[in-house]
């Protein structure tokens, strides 16, 4: 269940992020740019290619530092899934790395009402299947990207191509294989 979660989550922040970096105001000309080597007009496939070799492993580096927190390593009063801990859990973050992080990942504002168990426990469920239906649909949009036919994204004229392979996010930067 853990990891359905955890990959739900994933697919929901990449649907959206597809769809933001499809938009003009992301994927259009800029007074600044957003990185070196920056070039306009690109599908979102092409932006993660365009980002420099150092760009991408910062990313790498700050997603596996959050994911190394979460399964543990950063707060002693975390009961790990696989040991009764509820799945999807992430332990507060605030305060950690020497009193820096200053916002939690879940509820960083805190402004919503405390829930009863029964809203939570709904709640979860909807969090569960949001993310099933957000990994059919990221993967719906890399398929149409690749241009094989995705039904209800067809009739779409304007839709991002890339020629390239979604599964190897590397590819341009080095290979073992070469």
């Amino acid at each position: 269940r853990h990891a359905e979660i955890k990959h739900g989550r994933i697919a929901m922040a990449g649907f959206l992020g597809f769809l933001a970096q499809s938009t003009p105001l992301v994927a259009g000309e800029h007074a600044i740019l957003p990185y070196r080597g920056y070039v306009p007009d690109v599908t979102p496939q092409e932006q993660w290619a365009n980002i420099p070799l150092i760009g991408k492993l910062q990313i790498l580096v700050f997603v596996g530092m959050l994911e190394s927190y979460g399964e543990g390593a950063g707060d002693e009063s975390y009961v790990h899934y696989t040991k009764g801990g509820m799945p999807g859990y992430y332990p507060p973050i605030v305060g950690k790395g020497g009193g820096q992080i200053g916002l939690n990942l879940y509820k960083p504002f805190d402004i919503f009402p405390e829930q009863d168990e029964a809203q939570k426990t709904r709640g979860r469920q909807v969090e569960i299947n949001n993310g099933r239906l957000a990994m059919l649909g990221l993967m719906s949009l890399l398929t149409e990207s690749n241009g094989l036919i995705v039904p209800p994204l067809d009739g779409i004229e304007s839709f991002p191509k890339y020629a390239g392979n979604v599964m190897i996010p590397f590819s341009g930067d080095f290979s073992i294989f070469s």
